[in-house]
């Protein structure tokens, strides 16, 4: 039952956070992550542009209707129409493949890039929650984001060795193919989870290894939460708006008690100390 327990508490963290956030002056870290998405999209775009269109020139040379000039005008205006048809086509497919797989790739864009952001949002969640400030310093922050870093390509590689292995089974044993989707994604909900929950673990000076083991104790908070944020995060610029922060406010709010009031009761989540 107390699994159950913590992915209740893990999941009312996550879906509290949004309004904890915004009523506590951080509404602006929502739009963080979608401006770097667009800075890294623009890039990508940007210096993929030559190669597109070689590789759509080329493609058009090899799959071009020919147009023979002795034929009617009707036929030359035809061939000219699908092959300019095709070129536009192509173009759009290219680029409509590199948009898709930025899309997959927000894990990695989120966890590795937005490890500053992150944690200091949930620097800010506990300061909020339990009144004690954390003085502001540079090598710290940039301390905090490498840990959130190298957690995430520790688990990065933790998942995709596992999820390997899953596949050779899926292949050996197709009949488990339903049951594989299902464990990689809780797997990667995980994964998720543990990076936000992390944060506040880094705070109490915990190393990795026992980090590790605080997540087990809490294993069912950290994948309510880290299935929230995939879900989130399958809608298309919503879910990087949003989920990251609220996953990593969800995560404190989770983790972190609030002082008690004058009824002995702890306040409600979303309200200042």
């Amino acid at each position: 039952m107390n699994i159950i327990r913590d992915m209740g508490s893990g999941a009312h963290g996550f879906l509290k956070a949004f309004r904890f956030t915004v009523r506590n002056g951080m509404g602006w870290m929502f739009l963080v992550p979608v401006v770097l998405w667009f800075a890294i999209a623009f890039g990508v775009f940007s210096a993929l542009e030559g190669p597109m269109e070689v590789l759509n020139a080329w493609v058009s040379s090899r799959f071009a209707i020919p147009v023979d000039t002795g034929a009617s005008d009707l036929w030359s205006g035809i061939s000219n129409a699908l092959n300019s048809t095709r070129e536009v086509l192509l173009g759009f497919v290219l680029r409509l493949a590199i948009a898709y797989l930025l899309f997959v790739a927000n894990k990695y864009i989120v966890l590795v890039l937005l490890s500053p952001l992150l944690a200091y949002a949930s620097e800010r969640t506990e300061e909020l929650l339990i009144g004690r400030r954390f003085p502001f310093s540079w090598s710290r922050l940039a301390k905090d984001a490498l840990r959130g870093t190298v957690v995430a390509m520790r688990n990065g590689a933790l998942e995709i060795s596992v999820t390997l292995v899953i596949w050779v089974l899926t292949l050996v044993l197709p009949i488990f193919t339903p049951v594989s989707v299902v464990v990689l994604f809780m797997i990667s909900s995980y994964f998720y989870g543990f990076s936000m929950f992390d944060y506040v673990f880094e705070r109490k000076r915990m190393g990795i290894g026992e980090s590790v083991r605080a997540v087990h104790e809490r294993v069912g908070a950290v994948v309510a939460n880290g299935v929230l944020f995939s879900l989130f995060m399958k809608v298309p610029l919503f879910g990087v708006m949003f989920a990251p922060v609220m996953a990593a406010v969800g995560a404190t709010l989770t983790l972190v008690p609030g002082p008690l009031d004058h009824r002995g009761a702890a306040p409600r989540i979303g309200e200042r100390p």
